[in-house]
């Protein structure tokens, strides 16, 4: 019978902590985005056309979870990458404080955009 492998063992050898969950987010996020950015590239470019577009609540919704899988998407890569390849606690530390803080303006700039600039 082969030797049990321990979780200690798992963690100090990188992200092994919840590698299908974040599969899961990066996936089904890659998926979101495509088929989004698919439906945008077929519906017209007249500025008039896309204000009167963006009007309709369930469009803001469609480009909220846009914007969500974005964000979502681009925490989880990033995150891995930062797991993976920055063996120095204090570097990966700051390199995730400086990602959850440019996501967390992009965020609210996303936000003022479909609460504010998309209203007729």
């Amino acid at each position: 019978m082969p030797f049990p492998v321990k979780r200690a063992n798992l963690r100090a050898s990188g992200s092994a902590h919840s590698g299908l969950g974040e599969w899961l987010l990066q996936r089904l996020s890659a998926l979101y985005l495509a088929g989004f950015t698919v439906w945008l590239v077929v519906w017209p470019a007249n500025y008039l056309a896309w204000k009167a577009w963006m009007a309709a609540g369930g469009v803001r919704l469609a480009f909220a979870l846009f914007f969500l899988s974005v964000l979502v998407h681009a925490w989880v890569g990033m995150r891995s990458v930062f797991l993976d390849y920055l063996k120095p606690l204090w570097v990966r530390f700051v390199a995730q404080l400086l990602l959850a803080g440019g996501l967390l303006v992009l965020a609210f700039w996303a936000a003022q955009i479909l609460l504010v600039e998309a209203r007729v």
